[in-house]
């Protein structure tokens, strides 16, 4: 078994994330400013809730001032209903006759309540889209960090090519080829080599030794796979206790890094007792030493993932919950499965800083993905929640359901004569909260805090209108319940006549005494 010999491995890809358009961009400024993400959600939410307020009050304020012209034309609606009570067509037709007469309109109330529904729709798509922004950004981060740390161990050497004519050809002069570059400076630099595999040369400035290799790679040509000689470029760190190294091919325009581990210099690396040295020692197979080595590197980057997710600043939880971006309940973990993880995000494509787009199942493979966390194993079991918002969203919307059904209880009796519009609100008292429950487990717990506050908000608000506006309007109820009681009846009307045929009647024997 030869040592020498060099272990391919993967670093995880980065820079990356899914694109955001201005009002994505603009939620994620309301929320990262904050510092702590569920604060920042609160934030979000009450802005939100402000946006859509002026709205909200307009709404009630109309829905109060319709409730007092439908009640001035109960009687005659209720008139109209007996008088074609057989005839729906007729009785919708004069319905709206009197609706029209009497200025009141069904969709008055509804309209502000419309671009109310409109902006909350288009802000939730904003938010969910950030979620997945946010959650994948934060995997996206501890993968720069494990890379980082796998690389402390290599050299970040100066990127060389070949000199090429118009064709492409390289230019030679005899077998010596010519490797163009840049210093710091920014300035051209060049290098004429005799081309032999695996001769080595090195570059000023650069704490790495290049060694010249041909590689033999399979290639479809014509429908055909063949193997051809690849140049390629092997970058190694000069330092001998760095151990990680890597190679590219010179004949593509893209520098495209494989990196690689040098068993026999991580295996001098490491002190005689470590356990990664005696197993490289014993090992007799090469599937034995990848696996050796791989699993360093893993364990290297693993643990630089896991001290970052332990930073309290990059802490994704709030409260009880130890990740917001997934639902508050006990069979979901801070860290998902894979499985779990994709399912968030179904057929996204993520873009990266060249404008490139690509599927993200591509970008974070299973492996990629199992090495990033394989130092995560207590946040893979862990509970991420416990029911708690779910409990409280649905609570705290079965209380706004009925505050808002005592509050408009009037309103929805003289909505419709057969008291349809009362059934309605009983059948969003259950719905709703069914609604909300179901998101609940869909969605994240960062969603469940905003369904949370912006009950709460509701509540509030429901609450000081009823109080404001029923001030403002208890003296037109009062004076329009005053009018209603004091209609004369028939009867009422034939004593007054009688009484003023009486006095008349008087007044003329009086006159004829005189």
């Amino acid at each position: 078994m030869n040592l020498l010999e060099f272990v391919d491995i993967s670093l995880l890809q980065q820079g990356y994330q899914i694109g955001l358009d201005w009002l994505g961009k603009f939620v994620r400024v309301i929320i990262e400013s904050v510092g702590i993400i569920g604060v920042g959600i609160i934030c979000f939410t009450l802005i939100l809730k402000a946006v859509t307020l002026p709205f909200d009050i307009y709404q009630r304020v109309k829905t109060r001032k319709q409730t007092l012209i439908m009640r001035e034309m109960k009687p005659e609606l209720e008139k109209l209903q007996k008088q074609y009570a057989n005839d729906k067509t007729t009785y919708n037709q004069k319905m709206m006759e009197l609706y029209k007469k009497n200025g009141y309109s069904m969709l008055g109330a509804c309209l502000p309540m419309i671009i109310s529904l409109v902006i909350l729709i288009v802000a939730f798509q904003a938010f969910r889209a950030y979620s997945q922004f946010a959650n994948l950004d934060f995997f996206v981060q501890m993968s720069n960090e494990y890379n980082a740390a796998v690389l402390v161990n290599g050299e970040d050497g100066i990127d060389l090519a070949l000199q090429t004519d118009e064709d492409g050809n390289f230019v030679t002069d005899g077998d010596a080829v010519t490797f163009l570059w840049e210093n710091d400076a920014g300035e051209p630099q060049k290098k004429s080599v005799v081309w032999e595999n695996g001769t080595s040369f090195t570059v000023e400035g650069s704490a790495c030794e290049y060694v010249m290799t041909d590689v033999i790679v399979p290639q479809v040509i014509e429908g055909e796979t063949q193997e051809v000689t690849v140049k390629y470029l092997q970058v190694i760190p000069t330092d001998p206790a760095k151990f990680i190294n890597y190679r590219y091919s010179l004949e593509t325009t893209a520098v495209v890094r494989e990196y690689r581990v040098d068993a026999e210099r991580l295996k001098n690396a490491l002190p005689e007792d470590s356990e990664t040295r005696i197993a490289l020692e014993q090992a007799t197979t090469r599937e034995a030493v990848n696996e050796i080595c791989s699993n360093y590197v893993v364990t290297i980057g693993g643990q630089a993932a896991k001290t970052w997710y332990e930073l309290p600043e990059n802490n994704p939880g709030f409260l009880w919950i130890k990740n917001v971006w997934y639902p508050d309940v006990s069979y979901n973990h801070p860290i998902p499965t894979y499985e779990d993880f994709i399912k968030q995000f179904g057929d996204v494509s993520v873009q990266f800083e060249d404008g490139s787009a690509r599927n993200l199942e591509s970008v974070l493979t299973s492996e990629n993905y199992r090495n990033l966390t394989s130092a995560l194993t207590e946040e893979k079991e862990q509970a991420n929640g416990y029911f708690i918002l779910i409990i409280l969203s649905i609570g705290l919307m079965v209380v706004s359901q009925l505050i808002t059904m005592k509050s408009q209880k009037e309103s929805a009796q003289y909505q419709t004569v057969n008291g349809a519009g009362a059934k309605t609100q009983k059948i969003m008292l259950v719905a709703m909260p069914l609604i909300y429950a179901l998101f609940a487990f869909m969605y994240s717990a960062a969603f469940s805090i905003y369904m949370v506050i912006s009950s709460l908000f509701s509540i509030v608000v429901t609450l000081l209108s009823n109080l404001i506006i029923g001030r403002v309007f208890r003296k037109k109820e009062e004076e329009q319940i005053k009018k209603q009681y004091s209609r004369s009846l028939p009867w009422m009307k034939d004593d007054k006549a009688k009484n003023k045929t009486e006095k008349k009647s008087q007044r003329e024997k009086n006159g004829r005494s005189r």
